[in-house]
């Protein structure tokens, strides 16, 4: 089949890979000029491993493995340390922080990426879909993915012009050599309080992912104000907020979509944030991109005839998978300082069970972990 792809992010070149593995002839039209490798890095979790790994494009060497994620008060009571190395036991794929350019380099090899392509209209036929860029261009397909996204052009013209819901909470974010202690290490540590969180984890090559979440607007000079508010984090946080500056960060408001049943009509579909953006809350929104990717290139490996079913298999498959997620990502609780009687109980948990329900809660929001296609 003749398959278009809008948009050359994580999603739609994985996509990419899995069906040019499959047999088919892919395009992917991308509206930047070049391949979108800014940004800091991605937490790829077992269930975005094991869908790379199905894609056709396992993750390297590259990338800082995680074996333990701890989560601390502000006032320095460790709460959790969850075993990532037990999940990655149990479901078979480690647990990895990636700087996103080298994902996105790693995925895009292999792929026909047309650059300068901004998708501005798309028309769905019975006999396929014709998709018009920017410039005027008009490319037709068999199938149309939108991968665009959460501010799609593929979604408001074949299932919803309405936008994404911003909330109060915002997420500033950069990816430098900093704190070598963790930087060198596998240890994340993610620091919660009246504030919000502070994340970290080690990504590779002395390499920190770093990210402040903070429900209170910035005005000003950002490094400056969070090095006020997030002042009596501890030692590891000051370490952090000594080193960065304004130009080492960016900030990314949280949003989040309507996920409806169905993501699109004819041989038109959506994927990744185009269909269901959230609050990165959960370390999920490249997972369940990845996940999209999966399962929609093992449904297209129907014939041409059977594409319009195909795609709504597709739809009707991550759509309570990918819910489960939003609603646990729309709360921010994780942003939001723990109650006593839960940090009591959570570090009573012994370190297998903790693992054994981190381990169950993945597999709950994962097509691929569940060979579900």
């Amino acid at each position: 089949m003749e398959i278009l792809i809008a948009g050359g992010g994580v999603g739609g070149l994985a996509l990419a890979r899995g069906l040019i593995g499959a047999g088919h002839r892919v395009r992917v039209l991308e509206a930047a000029p070049a391949l979108r490798t800014g940004g800091a890095a991605f937490t790829i979790f077992s269930n975005g491993a094991a869908a790379l790994a199905g894609l056709g494009a396992p993750l390297g060497d590259f990338g800082g493995r995680l074996d333990t994620l701890r989560f601390d008060t502000a006032a320095g009571q460790t709460m959790v340390n969850a075993d990532l190395a037990a999940v990655a036991r149990r479901t078979g794929f480690r647990v990895v922080s990636t700087p996103r350019a080298r994902l996105v380099e790693h995925l895009a090899q292999g792929v026909d990426v047309e650059f300068s392509r901004q998708v501005v209209d798309v028309e769905v036929r019975p006999d396929g879909v014709t998709v018009t860029d920017a410039t005027g261009a008009r490319h037709e397909a068999d199938v149309v993915v939108g991968a665009d996204g959460h501010r799609s052009a593929v979604r408001r013209a074949v299932l919803d012009d309405t936008p994404a819901t911003e909330n109060e909470w915002t997420t500033w974010q950069g990816l430098t050599a900093v704190v070598p202690e963790l930087a060198g290490g596998t240890t994340g540590v993610c620091v919660v309080g009246p504030a919000g969180l502070v994340g970290m984890l080690p990504s590779g090559d002395g390499l920190l992912q770093w990210w402040f979440d903070v429900h209170e607007p910035i005005t000003g000079a950002p490094a400056a104000v969070l090095a006020d508010r997030f002042a009596g984090y501890g030692p590891l946080v000051s370490a952090l907020l000594a080193k960065i500056g304004d130009a080492d960060m960016e900030a990314f408001r949280h949003v989040t979509h309507r996920i409806p049943d169905r993501w699109g009509n004819g041989g038109a579909t959506l994927l990744g944030d185009a269909a269901h953006a959230f609050p990165p809350t959960q370390a999920q929104g490249a997972n369940q991109a990845l996940e999209d990717a999966w399962v929609l290139s093992r449904v297209l490996r129907a014939t041409p005839a059977a594409v319009p079913e195909a795609l709504r298999r597709y739809e009707r498959l991550r759509a309570p998978r990918v819910r489960k997620v939003s609603r646990r990502a729309v709360s921010e609780r994780t942003n939001k300082p723990v109650p006593a009687p839960v940090r009591l109980l959570t570090s009573l948990m012994p370190a297998g069970l903790l693992a054994a329900a981190y381990a169950a809660q993945l597999r709950g929001v994962s097509s691929v972990l569940n060979d579900e296609h």
